[in-house]
């Protein structure tokens, strides 16, 4: 109960008398509030993450986590926008930012030596994949040059953000530092050539579309979709038409809001509002544009524009547009005739570039600009239909001589993001690292690019401490204040105290033995664990039994990679490999002692030397907070959507995301899906709800979204003999990563509450080869 404050006596000659007041109020400090007349504890706002890293693959560019390290600093109040990827609620309540990075680690080891960080996968839920580190690593987190920074350089390289595409090809290749370069590995030529040809060339192929989800005639996600009707045979002087849609987010999922078309000059000859048909959840306003407002007065519906297309479409138009199959799912339309430019302007290893990057590098056109609330859909499809054009106009050849890819990694260098901004001085900071006193603010030209640059500019530095050798990405900068330890124990003692020195730092632990073997070997030895944990082996069945009745009670469990019958025992055993561990794990706690064929089988995995912890890994990794909330669901007869879930799974209110794979055997949508919960005992109650119904099969996720791509990259797995020798330095490894493990506890001991940390795993390039990084975040919660 907040006390009584004072009053001090009436000194106003015309004031009234204690009688003649009117009685005052109390006053309730802001950490009270006052219900039915009772004051009562308010509970404090806390900073905390909400992030989107349960979709796709997890993985986040160096980039982005600079963006992210900005906000968090800075706040709104310079001009920093929140990441997409990872939002950070009442951010103006964070008292520092700490970062910590593993040098010689990567994601490899984190899985390689998992048991053997138990501190990390206790404190931080939030993790992430991350590309090979460029060679200043820590310079593109915090955004500074390496070994200082050049007047001229950065002068010739905002002139390259300024225009995107240097006259000469030549000239872009040279500053991105890609000169000695061939383009003879550009995905662009690898996949087109370097002929001129017409525009049947880069029309997708039915596999390409099948593969990349565009609905088609027949399969199972189109079923009731509605045909263009142009089925003319297309010709290099087919007419092409530009397309873009806008979506909501409705009770049934994804919803056309606006569409736009675009004839082969640029004109719109179509651009309409539409109306869904269930509930709007979210109208998506950020991308789309559209309002409650703009939606109130609109009559038309789907079946509207899917007419009206119709109509407007002559038998041999070929659609254009970025990342097409969007855009028909959401008009729930098939068309084959399709140039996709998010495929057409090929990247390595299948990502795909922003229709926004490509605008600027290849037209020199801005879209999608902040200052306009959405995109505009006429505006999208006229940019994506001009870049089909030019393509076809300059052929494959004139386009990788653009150097995209180099021009891609040079502008989202963390110094080349964003554009100059016009002078402004915020009349109130909301970062942490702005005092509630005013500070007296230089006045500049432009807003700075780089963390580095915006907190030089309000007078503060980043701290980087380490050891003497093992700070391999020094970061030479009278920006940055770079304390050197000469052993890892200094490094520790003053890392600990790093909140009294400073709001921001950087913590660099070194092992110097992270790849004395080479990283593809140990990924093949760590790809040979896991795929002995996902195979069991089950029988004995009857000499005649039936092989395919076997496979599909065990696909009931899950993807599977291959099943064989083994030869060398007196009965039939046969030997089933998955493609995820929750598959073989359903099948050791659901199909042992299960009769099948009139039989009782058993069904048990392989002990080696590599699986002997396995019931431990597995605990460990059930009870992991990033799997906590989250649930396998298996036994599904035909290939998912993410709508059929959330009509499947309606009765479940409390479901935060859906997660549906990609099955790596055929590319299609996998029949078995993740969901995650807001709260464990959600989980555990839907666990039981969808076990009791008997239909499908369901227990706790053992695996990370990121981790399921991962692993099935790289080279093949090592041998059995191979796997089981045990190398001299791999006990000095295990040391190492515990004696990591727990200096990082001490560090976070060490944090005042209200502290965001980041723990990274950087990777590595090497003559071996490239392993990616991974990252761990989380904010360090009061203990009150």
């Amino acid at each position: 109960m907040a006390e009584e404050p004072l009053i001090n006596p009436c000194k106003r000659r015309n004031c009234t008398t204690e009688d003649e007041r009117e009685p005052k109020k109390k006053r309730v400090d802001s950490e009270h509030q006052s219900i039915n007349g009772s004051t009562i504890c308010k509970l404090k706002k806390s900073p905390r993450l909400s992030t989107a890293l349960f979709r796709d693959n997890c993985a986040i560019q160096h980039q982005q986590i600079h963006k992210l390290l900005k906000y968090a600093c800075l706040g709104k109040g310079s001009r920093s926008a929140q990441p997409s990827w990872c939002h950070i609620q009442h951010q103006k309540r964070l008292q520092s930012v700490v970062i910590i990075v593993l040098q010689d680690l990567a994601q490899l080891h984190f899985y390689q030596f998992y048991l053997h960080f138990p501190y990390l996968r206790k404190l931080f839920k939030h993790r992430f994949s991350m590309p090979p580190p460029p060679s200043d690593f820590i310079a593109a987190l915090i955004g500074a040059e390496k070994n200082g920074t050049s007047d001229i350089k950065k002068q010739e390289f905002r002139s390259l953000q300024a225009n995107f595409s240097l006259k000469d090809p030549a000239e872009t290749a040279c500053l991105s530092g890609e000169i000695g370069e061939t383009f003879k590995h550009d995905p662009i030529v690898l996949k087109y050539g370097t002929e001129q040809l017409g525009l049947t060339r880069y029309l997708l192929s039915q596999e390409e579309m099948r593969k990349n989800k565009y609905p088609l005639v027949g399969s199972p996600d189109s079923i009731d979709y509605v045909n263009s009707g142009c089925s003319r045979e297309i010709t290099d002087d087919s007419p092409l038409f530009g397309l873009d849609c806008e979506m909501c987010l409705t009770d049934k999922g994804s919803e056309l809001t606006r569409i736009s078309l675009v004839d082969a000059s640029g004109s719109c000859i179509m651009d309409e509002l539409v109306k869904p048909d269930n509930t709007i959840r979210d109208y998506m306003t950020r991308y789309s544009g559209i309002t409650r407002k703009l939606l109130l007065p609109v009559k038309t519906k789907l079946k509207d524009v899917q007419q009206k297309l119709k109509s407007v479409l002559p038998p041999d138009a070929v659609l254009v547009g970025h990342s097409l199959d969007n855009d028909l799912r959401a008009l729930q339309m098939i068309h084959t005739s399709v140039i996709d430019t998010a495929l057409l302007f090929a990247r390595e290893y299948g990502r795909k570039f922003r229709l926004k990057f490509l605008a600027q590098a290849v037209l020199g056109r801005e879209i999608q600009t902040d200052d306009v609330m959405g995109h505009c859909p006429a505006e999208d499809a006229r940019a994506a239909l001009n870049l089909a054009q030019y393509f076809i106009q300059h052929g494959p050849k004139k386009v990788a001589q653009l150097y995209l890819h180099a021009v891609f990694r040079r502008i989202n260098s963390p110094n080349g993001t964003l554009p100059a901004q016009e002078e402004t001085l915020p009349t109130k900071q909301n970062g942490f690292l702005f005092p509630s006193v005013a500070t007296p603010i230089k006045q500049r030209s432009e807003e700075p690019h780089s963390l580095l640059e915006s907190l030089n500019s309000y007078g503060r530095k980043i701290i980087y401490m380490g050891r003497i050798n093992g700070m391999k990405d020094s970061v030479s900068s009278k920006l940055l204040e770079n304390i050197r330890c000469s052993s890892e124990e200094e490094v520790l003692k003053n890392a600990c105290s790093l909140p009294q020195l400073a709001s921001i730092g950087i913590v660099t632990f070194s092992t110097n033995n992270g790849y004395s073997r080479g990283p593809n070997e140990m990924h093949k030895r760590l790809r040979s664990k896991f795929s002995d944990m996902m195979t069991v082996f089950a029988g004995p069945f009857e000499k005649s039994f039936c092989l395919q009745s076997v496979r599909r009670v065990f696909r009931t469990c899950g993807p599977i990679k291959s099943l064989k019958v083994l030869s060398q025992t007196y009965q039939p055993y046969i030997s089933v490999e998955y493609i995820i561990l929750e598959a073989a794990q359903l099948a050791v706690e659901t199909l042992d002692g299960a009769h099948i064929d009139g039989h009782c089988i058993k069904v048990q995995r392989l002990v080696t030397e590599q699986t002997l912890d396995c019931q431990l890994l597995l605990k460990a990794m059930e009870e992991d907070p990033e799997n906590r909330d989250v649930i396998y669901v298996s036994g599904f007869t035909k290939s998912l959507t993410e709508e059929f879930l959330q009509r499947r799974f309606g009765q479940f209110s409390d479901i935060k995301a859906i997660f549906l794979p990609i099955c790596p055997l055929n590319g299609k949508p996998a029949k078995y899906c993740f969901l995650k919960f807001r709260q464990s005992q959600s989980a555990t109650a839907a666990i039981d709800h969808i076990t009791g119904e008997g239909e499908l099969r369901c227990r706790r996720a053992l695996t990370a979204c990121h981790f399921h791509q991962w692993l099935q990259t790289g080279e093949p797995c090592a041998p059995r003999e191979q796997q089981q020798q045990v190398l001299p330095e791999e006990d000095a490894l295990c040391d190492i990563m515990e004696s990591l493990d727990s200096n990082v506890m001490q560090v976070y001991e060490n944090l005042p509450e209200n502290t965001l940390c980041l723990v990274l795993f950087p990777g590595a390039n090497s003559s071996c080869g490239s392993v990616p990084g991974f990252g761990l975040m989380g904010i360090k919660a009061s203990c009150g």
